[in-house]
Parts: structure tokens; C-alpha cells; sequence
């Protein structure tokens, strides 16, 4: 009998190993559904998302192939836009003034005040049941591969976190949303045609999300970057409410990830150390040179991004908000040299 069960207790650690069948839970039941990875959207705020998790994980095994035919087709939404005409000459000034903008928030702040009262928020994070599994995950899923019981080849989430993960992936409108994204759509295009500045953008989300600093820039970050690598994603309507952020000779650039990189990094700094989220930046500019090509304009916004949310985050828990120092009014921040773009 002991025999028997020491056997039983053996073939259930092997499973266990090697992504056998165990009784399952829902988030391992839904990871191993379909031979294909499916569409999956939060239709609420949750913050403890298994069923999520575990269609993120099946979408991210395939960004491998996705990136190889960018690199290969060179069909970026961003690369084809310039596709067959003279190279452009991009600026390498700064476009913001991140003192003058963080007192443009402040000033926010302070106006909602006391019906608002800002709390820093909690972020969407990896789910109990997904945490005991990524140990595992890649070895798990490469064996469903080779055994014909998925699609796509497994991709490692090299220990990120969900947030950066979503982040790099341009998910997060997938699966980190706020249940604030619609209206926020609603109120940006009540707006002119170039008329929504980022503090407008920040003020606007920060009244929706009651005050909560984390899902302000969440939800921005959700209505900017959505589906990112999608074509003609530039004359989307209500990209064209954004006024032009970037400090170029002519408003040629791309404005559209110029605006979603902002408020990513911010979004990232602001629940990261600073150190942190600066290498995250000067990776993605990394990264971009390699698929985009050369626009040092967008490496600074990452930059100015990575700053604007890190100070943010001080702002928020010294109270700095609350008492600026002196030019507390100066909010002049967009330092574009052609005006007339805004």
C-alpha cells in the first residue's frame, strides 16, 4: 500500500513538471484552452485577473513571430509612413518643461480639492494563480508546443512584472483597464481638433478615477496606445484632438507615440523607483532605433516621461501638490518651436 502511494505521489510530481493534468483551476484551464491564442478584453476594473493572466500569457508567445515579419517587412505603422520619401529631419530640443507641466498637475490637484483627494493606487499585478505558475511557464508551454497542443512558441516573460509587460506589449488596454476609458474618450472629443494638451488630458482622467494618480495615468495610457501597431493609426479621430507634443522643425513625426510613450513611462515611473524606470526608458529607445530607426525626438520624451512620473510620485507623497514653491503658476510647459501646430 505505502508502495502504491509513494508511485501515485511520484506520477503526480512528473505531471506536475511536465505540464501534465492535474485538477485544475480556472486560470490553468483557460491557459490550455484552444490550440490558438485568443482575444480576451477586461470589461470592468480588476485587479486580480486569472482568466486574463492566462490569455496574456497564450498572447505574448506571439510576439516572437510578429516582431520577426516587422523586422523583415519593415511594417510598422511608423516605418511605412515615411516609406519612399526623403529621410525628415526630427528635433533634438526638449519638448517639455517637466517643472512647469508638474505644476500644471498640481494646480489640478489642488482645484479638486477636498471633493478630490489623491491616493497614489494600487496596480494590476499578476494574479496568485499565475505567480505559482510562471516558474514554470516557459518549460510548461514549450512542452504543449511539442506536442502539437498550442500554436505559438512559448516567450518568457523574463520575470517582469504584468504591468511592464502589458506596457512593452502595448496591452495594457487589454488587460489592465480602468472602466474609465470610455468616457475619457467621450470627454477628449468634446475638445477642438489640437486642442487637448497633456495637462488637459491628466485633469480630465485624474476627476474620472476619483483622485487615484495610478489609474489617471492608467487610463490615458489606454485610450493613447490602443492596438498601437495598428495602420492609419495617426488619423484615428481622436488622436487628431492631441495637439502636436514633439520639438521637430515640422510637425512631421510621430505625434501619436510621442503622446502614448509620455504617459506610459509616467505611468511606469510612477509606481517604480526612479532608477528603475529610467533604465526601462533608455531601453525602449534601445529597442526603437533598431525597428523604427533613429528619432532621438521620442528619446527624449521617454526621458521627460520617465521624470514626469517619478516626480509625480514625490510630488504626490511630500504634498508638494498641495504647496508649490515659487512660479507655481508657470504652466507654460510645451516647448515647441512652431506654435502654430498646437
Amino acid at each position: 500500500m505505502k508502495k502504491t502511494l509513494w508511485i501515485m505521489q511520484l506520477v503526480c510530481t512528473v505531471l506536475l513538471a511536465c505540464g501534465g493534468t492535474p485538477p485544475q483551476d480556472i486560470f490553468m484551464q483557460t491557459l490550455q484552452t484552444g490550440f490558438r491564442s485568443g482575444m480576451y478584453r477586461q470589461d470592468s476594473l480588476m485587479l486580480n485577473d486569472p482568466v486574463g493572466d492566462a490569455y496574456l500569457l497564450r498572447k505574448l508567445d506571439t510576439i516572437p513571430t510578429k516582431l520577426f515579419n516587422y523586422l523583415v517587412h519593415s511594417s510598422l505603422p511608423q516605418v511605412e509612413r515615411h516609406k519612399g520619401q526623403p529621410p525628415v529631419k526630427y528635433g533634438t530640443a526638449a519638448p517639455l518643461d517637466v517643472d512647469k507641466l508638474l505644476n500644471s498637475c498640481a494646480r489640478i490637484m489642488r482645484e479638486s480639492f477636498p471633493d478630490i483627494f489623491p491616493v497614489a493606487g494600487e496596480e494590476h499585478k499578476w494574479s496568485p494563480e499565475a505567480g505559482r505558475y510562471l516558474p514554470r511557464s516557459f518549460w510548461h508551454r514549450l512542452g504543449r508546443r511539442l506536442r502539437g497542443e498550442q500554436q505559438d512558441f512559448p516567450s518568457s516573460t523574463l520575470g517582469c512584472s504584468k504591468l511592464l509587460v502589458c506596457l512593452a506589449c502595448g496591452w495594457t488596454s487589454r488587460y489592465c483597464i480602468t472602466g474609465t476609458e470610455d468616457a475619457l474618450i467621450q470627454a477628449v472629443m468634446s475638445y477642438p481638433d489640437n486642442g487637448v494638451q497633456p495637462h488637459d488630458l491628466f485633469a480630465e482622467s485624474y476627476v474620472l478615477n476619483g483622485g487615484n494618480i495610478y489609474l489617471t495615468l492608467l487610463a490615458c495610457e489606454n485610450i493613447l496606445a490602443k492596438m498601437p501597431f495598428r495602420p492609419g493609426r495617426a488619423d484615428d479621430e481622436m488622436q487628431r484632438k492631441l495637439c502636436y507634443i514633439r520639438n521637430d522643425p515640422g510637425p512631421h513625426g510621430d505625434n501619436y507615440g510621442a503622446w502614448y510613450h509620455l504617459f506610459g513611462i509616467a505611468l511606469y515611473a510612477f509606481m517604480r523607483p526612479p532608477a528603475v524606470s529610467r533604465f526601462v526608458a533608455e531601453t525602449e529607445s534601445f529597442g526603437s532605433f533598431f525597428y523604427e530607426g533613429s528619432d532621438p525626438q521620442e528619446d527624449i520624451i521617454n526621458r521627460q516621461g520617465a521624470e514626469f512620473g517619478a516626480r509625480l510620485r514625490s510630488m504626490y507623497e511630500d504634498g508638494t501638490w498641495w504647496l508649490r514653491p515659487a512660479g507655481e503658476d508657470d504652466v507654460d510647459y510645451l516647448l515647441s518651436l512652431h506654435q502654430s501646430y498646437l
